[in-house]
């Protein structure tokens, strides 16, 4: 049982936490009078330009923290081979969103040309930050849980 609680508490307070913490803590700004105008939808605003990316490269900083304190101890070289393929797959997805949340930053400046167009390149961006945040999170605990 304090095994089961132990691994709940890891993927709630290192997955769980830096995911989730964007959409339900900012609502929150609705009770306030003063935002209130400003934050309906706010949870989506605060994504769209691919801020989930930051979510990505921290998780992925810990995969490969986590995966390389442990290298030394591999076992059998098909160990090796999945912990390193671990490692890369990590860094890999580190690179990628290092890149994309650049590009997201740099979008999210006001442009005077700004065309309609623009919109569905930053909801592209959004869904690709979703969808390689929940690709990240479940490869970091899978790679934690396999470890340990």
């Amino acid at each position: 049982m304090i095994d089961f609680v132990g691994r709940l508490s890891w993927l709630l307070f290192n997955v769980g936490v830096p995911v989730c913490a964007p959409f339900a803590l900012l609502p929150l700004l609705s009770f306030s009078r003063f935002y209130r105008q400003s934050s309906n939808g706010i949870a989506i605003r605060s994504v769209q330009n691919g801020q989930l990316l930051w979510v990505v490269i921290s998780m992925c900083a810990s995969a490969c923290y986590e995966i390389g304190s442990a290298l030394g101890d591999a076992s059998t070289n098909s160990r090796l081979a999945f912990m390193l393929a671990g490692l890369l797959w990590h860094v890999l997805f580190l690179v990628v969103a290092s890149i994309l949340v650049s590009f997201g930053a740099a979008d999210s400046t006001p442009h005077p040309d700004y065309r309609h167009g623009d919109e569905a390149r930053e909801r592209k961006l959004m869904w690709t930050s979703t969808i390689m945040t929940a690709a990240v999170a479940a490869s970091f605990a899978l790679s934690h849980y396999s470890l340990n």
